[in-house]
């Protein structure tokens, strides 16, 4: 669930973002649609060696029409995709929302994908793919868009709670010039021993968070960012990104120059309970 505070000057820009951009769409419903059969799952799950011993994955199904079984399909990086089971729904959520979940361990997540019985020969930063395609009361199967993602992790890869301050040179000068703030849940996934992806700031964009063995951090956004993003706070020496091995929490200082001068974020992720 993402948790959203904006000020009443982020409001006004988000206005003028949206009416500088309005498009105007006709949306038709046929009489004889079919609708149904999406379904939630969990986003992503960390697999620490060493440390995961058996997991849920929980999958959210809302009130519709009715949903018999959801099977559930895996894949690991480089392997070809089986079926790893079934959930079974009874189209209980005909009559309300239901939450289903599954028991997983390492064993079961290797079986049928050739994998090695051995988990420390794992590479940190591959991952199984979860999917799912529900079966619906009346024959149809709806292929959900909807993943989970069970990367192999490194020491801070999980799920974060990532509470943001992002000024704008449009509403003031630096500090007072916080144009939107908010709190995101964010998942960090191992792409190697010491750096995770996630998402940029407050959007899709990918970034990646690179942990040093000093506990300083280095930042990489993606290049299909426009803008040149860099660490830390302009005229601003003293804030600092860091990573605190003792409560797991970051600190990123950023930047980056557009027109009217400087955005600049500051964006602690402490770890969710």
């Amino acid at each position: 669930m993402k948790k959203i505070i904006f000020s009443f000057l982020s409001l006004a820009i988000v206005a003028l973002m949206f009416t500088s951009c309005e498009q105007t769409y006709d949306d038709f419903m046929t009489g004889d649609v079919q609708t149904g059969g999406l379904v939630s799952p969990l986003k992503s799950f960390p697999y620490k060696l060493g440390g995961t011993t058996t997991f849920d994955v929980s999958v959210d199904i809302p009130k519709g029409p009715g949903i018999v079984t959801i099977e559930v399909y895996k894949t690991y990086t480089g392997k070809a995709e089986v079926l790893h089971g079934t959930i079974d729904v009874a189209s209980a959520n005909a009559n309300d929302n239901v939450t289903k979940s599954m028991s997983l361990d390492y064993a079961a997540l290797i079986n049928g994908l050739g994998m090695p019985a051995d988990e420390s020969e794992l590479l940190i930063g591959d991952s199984w793919t979860l999917s799912y395609v529900s079966i619906m009361e009346d024959g149809r199967s709806v292929k959900n868009g909807a993943k989970t993602a069970i990367g192999v992790a490194n020491f801070f890869a999980g799920d974060y709670n990532a509470h943001i301050l992002y000024h704008h040179p449009s509403v003031g000068d630096y500090p007072n010039n916080i144009a939107v703030e908010e709190t995101n849940e964010k998942g960090l996934i191992a792409t190697s021993a010491n750096t995770c992806k996630t998402e940029f700031a407050v959007w899709d964009n990918e970034c990646w968070i690179t942990i040093n063995s000093d506990n300083s951090i280095t930042f990489v956004v993606s290049d299909t960012w426009s803008y040149d993003v860099s660490l830390g706070v302009p005229d601003h020496p003293e804030l600092v990104s860091s990573y605190d091995p003792a409560t797991g929490t970051i600190q990123l200082y950023y930047n980056y120059m557009g027109s009217g001068g400087y955005r600049i974020f500051h964006e602690t992720f402490t770890v969710a309970n």
